[in-house]
């Protein structure tokens, strides 16, 4: 027979949360001082052991944060269906969708953003300057043998999809052509950077431009701006246009030139999230905003988490607990 342990009558420093805050610490601390040791795949849960769940606090949840099974499409599905209560999420474009049933969501969920980390980035594509392609109608009409380093994950391969398909092409058009694909799960695989620097890569289809765009650049590769016919149809599947100067790539490009918009780490939950753990959510991020890491050359300011920026696009509400508090210390 389980036993049902009721955390409502707990006093704050009792043994036993005590121990739960000690064992957040030790995990916290791990991830500060050996984080080769650890996995980015986490999944925490504030239980309540042998109780049905009522109205009031405590309140149980999930939070989960894994470029493996979270961070993308199913991620974003997990939350909408309740699945999961929060969820951190890359990039802003795939809670967008979400939100309005877009692209590859067959129907809107309700989720609603906690708060949006910046991280800007673009989705691209990189070809080696010495093919002379400088246009994605060039690089049809010329049809080049190519060694393509492009992404597989959740995150980003179904863009890589809709955007090779808005410009009449598929991966399988490269093999057609003579070359080959080689998918990699991460931006930063070390096969692709050293690949770009001897050559043997000439193509390169991917976000996380921060882990290999100036390498990139360095030797010689040329960014594509997407036609304007097929910006025009990634904008109905649900993206934002995006110039491709600026951020992080610091080299010659063309100022006029636009591609996909992949800024943003936003951090969403279901519309049923109790009000106050979202209040105390957020909360709980301000106490250590200047304590913890970010995909950005500054410490955000706190009201950066609570409105759309070029590096943290916004685009779904807030939750009613998370806007009560940005508004409350006027942020909103």
């Amino acid at each position: 027979m389980a036993v049902a342990y009721d955390d409502r009558s707990v006093k704050p420093m009792s043994a036993s949360l005590m121990r739960a805050k000690i064992a957040t610490r030790v995990v916290a601390g791990l991830y500060e001082a050996v984080p080769t040791l650890m996995t980015s795949a986490v999944r925490m849960s504030v239980e309540l052991p042998g109780s049905s769940r009522q109205a009031g606090p405590p309140y149980p949840f999930t939070f989960a944060v894994s470029p493996a099974w979270c961070s993308g499409l199913k991620g974003a599905r997990l939350v909408g269906s309740g699945k999961l209560d929060i969820a951190w999420i890359n990039p802003s474009v795939i809670t967008t969708m979400a939100h309005l049933g877009k692209g590859p969501f067959r129907h809107p969920y309700p989720i609603r953003a906690l708060a949006v980390f910046p991280s800007w980035d673009r989705l691209v594509v990189a070809v080696a300057g010495n093919l002379a392609i400088r246009s994605m109608e060039e690089l049809k009409k010329k049809r080049p043998v190519l060694r393509a380093s492009v992404a597989a994950n959740d995150c980003v391969d179904f863009a890589i999809g809709a955007m090779l398909k808005a410009h009449g092409l598929r991966l399988d058009s490269f093999i057609e052509w003579g070359g080959a694909v080689e998918p990699v799960e991460r931006p930063s695989n070390p096969r692709r950077r050293d690949g770009i620097i001897s050559g043997e890569i000439n193509m390169v289809i991917d976000e996380g431009l921060d882990s290999w765009g100036e390498v990139a650049l360095k030797h010689g590769m040329v960014f594509l701006p997407f036609s304007q016919q097929a910006l025009v149809k990634l904008e109905r599947y649900g993206f934002s246009r995006a110039p491709l100067a600026g951020g992080r790539l610091k080299g010659t490009l063309d100022g006029s030139a636009e591609v996909v918009d992949y800024s943003g780490w936003p951090i969403i939950t279901h519309a049923d999230l109790p009000e106050e753990l979202a209040y105390q959510f957020v909360a709980a991020l301000e106490r250590i905003r200047e304590e913890i890491p970010y995909d950005s050359a500054q410490v955000p300011p706190m009201s950066s988490f609570c409105r759309s920026t070029e590096e943290g696009p916004l685009d779904i509400p807030l939750h009613p607990g998370a806007e009560r508090y940005y508004r409350e210390r006027g942020y909103l």
